[in-house]
């Protein structure tokens, strides 16, 4: 849109000067304080040391060779090299126009067309209820595949369920203790509990009893071997734990799954791995008869694939995966979104991927997040704190998602709970994800019913503020940070928070809503002159394509959280200080109601990306 314009500009006129080669390092952004401009780049400081010149009269030479320009009213040098670009209201006009005429796929691109990429998220274990902790995974995962299908890429998601190792084991010699065939018959309205309490009881006795986990062992063994009623048990508490995920992804307002692979998929594709890792000397037989990776010499200590007992890894499992999915879907990225703890297995996996030659990794498999600042007081990196703590950012980047390729970890912090609190009072922090979000929607009605007690659609409203706010919580936080979890900043309607946007955007539907009833729906007249503020709003609005390809660029849909929250925030500042339907001039009526139009689409389809609702009222 507008920004790559403007660099494509500044790249053409910096390549007539001499500056072969700048494309990939100079950045175009939006500074904080309007009087630096609508956009603000460093490309003469970046050009200064080839060209042997003052950053000052290179920028000059910049300006030059770009001339006149269409969307630029005018631009200017501040010290030491900047160069400050002030959009003209007829560019802004231009995307009011786009953005009126096809609200529907505003911000999409087809940028990835006829890429692939895979990510993985939301990896429940059978058995084992989902909490808390998942929801990070989630909804990030999520967002993303949101965010990537929205740029033409084939986006395609995997639970990877954990189906397989030891653990069924465990739930099967628990199973069987329990002296019941659970799943030929109808003994409880919750067979998924019946799971939970088998695993617990069966855990319980192995403490008291360590013999009983070679019990356990022994069991799963007969599974990888192909026992017919071990078969029959493990595929009951699969088909069990797999109705609890997709309940829980339904709540949670996830897209579908386009892939279940558990691991157990890849049973029969591990042994391949094993024989070409030992084949081309990557990996090597110990005494005891397991299967080693030594990676000792690049601190990633040893890698097992194959326990002395001959049970497989969760390694093994993933490399067969990298394998089947670049064979399966020919990826162009790869992406686990798995939290912080697992990096160290990462490493060793796409380590190892390498070494053996898999297709689909490469050294671009450590994502790098870090915004380069300049020193000078007019930073292209925008940093705010809002009024609840949070800072939201818009960086600079000076690489794009497009330069970063192959299989990727995307790692993120930990949700905590306030200390000496929980997250609900039903309480723990073990809560499952069905109490939280129970806890959510009830807590949303409840201050729906304070604010608007004669709110119809009350109960639906409550849902999409309620597990908006959570998810909101979530995402508008960058994914690496730790964040402690309140309910009372998550639904509050005053800051960076889920329901602040969706109150906001409810305003503006009433506004037009208005409109209607009084008939005042007209196109704009592009020739009607903007005030500061209205330019302000238009050209919120126009960076929406920005936000969404920054997010992606650092797979960190915060990004995108943040950009919306500043577009919320210069929404309201237009609306309480720019009367729409008390105006007379039916031009200026008309521009306005053209801003409302296309900053409450923005607003729906940025919280769309997120995965998060946007009712009409609130």
């Amino acid at each position: 849109m507008i920004r790559e314009k403007i660099r494509k500009s500044i790249a053409d006129a910096a390549r007539a000067i001499g500056g072969v080669g700048i494309s990939a390092e100079f950045s175009v952004s939006s500074p904080e304080n309007p009087a630096h401009g609508d956009y603000a780049s460093n490309a003469a400081m970046v050009l200064a040391g080839t060209l042997k010149q003052n950053p000052m009269e290179i920028a000059r030479r910049i300006i030059d060779a770009i001339g006149a320009h269409e969307l630029i009213d005018r631009i200017e040098i501040a010290r030491p090299g900047f160069i400050n670009f002030f959009i003209s209201n007829h560019a802004l006009w231009d995307v009011i126009a786009e953005v009126l005429a096809h609200p529907g796929t505003w911000g999409d691109s087809n940028t990835g067309r006829g890429k692939t990429v895979v990510i993985e998220y939301f990896q429940l274990n059978i058995a084992k209820r989902p909490h808390i902790g998942h929801i990070r995974s989630a909804v990030i995962g999520d967002a993303l595949k949101r965010m990537f299908a929205s740029q033409g890429y084939t986006a395609v998601s995997d639970t990877h369920v954990g189906d397989w190792g030891t653990q069924f084991g465990i739930l099967l010699l628990g199973y069987k203790e329990a002296g019941a065939d659970l799943h030929t018959k109808e003994i409880t309205d919750d067979p998924f509990a019946a799971l939970e309490e088998i695993y617990l009881t069966e855990n319980d006795r192995i403490k008291s009893d360590p013999a009983r986990r070679e019990m356990a062992k022994q069991e799963f063994a007969k599974l990888e071997q192909g026992d017919i009623k071990n078969g029959e048990i493990w595929q009951w508490m699969v088909d069990v734990s797999m109705q609890n995920l997709e309940r829980s992804a339904v709540r949670l307002g996830l897209l579908p799954f386009d892939e279940h692979r558990g691991e157990s998929f890849y049973e029969d594709q591990m042994k391949p791995i094993v024989e070409m890792a030992l084949q081309k000397g990557v990996a090597k037989k110990t005494e005891d008869g397991a299967v080693i990776v030594d990676l000792t010499a690049e601190n990633l200590d040893e890698a097992v694939l194959i326990k002395s007992d001959g049970a497989s890894t969760y390694l093994l499992r993933d490399l067969a995966t990298i394998r089947y999915r670049k064979e399966r879907w020919n990826f162009w990225k790869n992406l686990y979104v798995v939290d912080v703890r697992q990096s160290h297995h990462f490493r060793q996996v796409f380590r190892i991927a390498q070494l053996l030659g898999l297709e689909g990794v490469d050294e671009g498999s450590t994502i790098p997040y870090g915004v380069p600042q300049n020193d000078d007081s007019q930073s292209l990196v925008q940093e705010k704190e809002t009024s609840d703590g949070t800072t939201i950012s818009f960086p600079n980047l000076f690489l794009s998602i497009e330069g970063v390729s192959g299989t990727a970890h995307i790692s993120y912090g930990f949700m905590k709970l306030p200390e000496g609190g929980a997250v609900s009072t039903r309480g723990g922090t073990g809560i499952s994800l069905e109490k939280v979000l129970d806890e959510a929607v009830d807590k949303a009605a409840a201050v729906i019913r304070q604010k608007n007690p004669n709110l119809k659609n009350a109960d639906a409203v409550a849902r999409a503020v309620g597990i908006g706010a959570l998810k909101y919580f979530d995402l508008s936080h960058h994914r690496d940070s730790d964040i402690v979890f309140s309910w009372d900043r998550a639904l509050s309607f005053e800051g960076n928070t889920g329901p602040y946007l969706q109150y906001t955007h409810a305003r503006l539907k009433s506004i037009l809503d208005k409109a209607r009833v009084a008939g005042h729906l007209s196109l704009p007249d592009e020739h009607t002159p903007m005030d500061a503020t209205e330019h302000r709003l238009g050209l919120v609005i126009a960076r929406f394509p920005d936000a969404i390809t920054d997010a992606l660029a650092i797979y960190s849909p915060h990004v995108l959280a943040g950009y919306l929250y500043e577009l919320a925030q210069t929404a309201n500042e237009f609306y309480h200080s720019h009367p729409v339907m008390q105006e007379q001039d039916e031009r200026k009526k008309n521009l306005r109601l053209a801003l409302v139009t296309t900053a409450s689409t923005t607003l729906e389809r940025g919280l769309a990306l997120l995965g998060i609702g946007a009712p009409g009222e609130m």
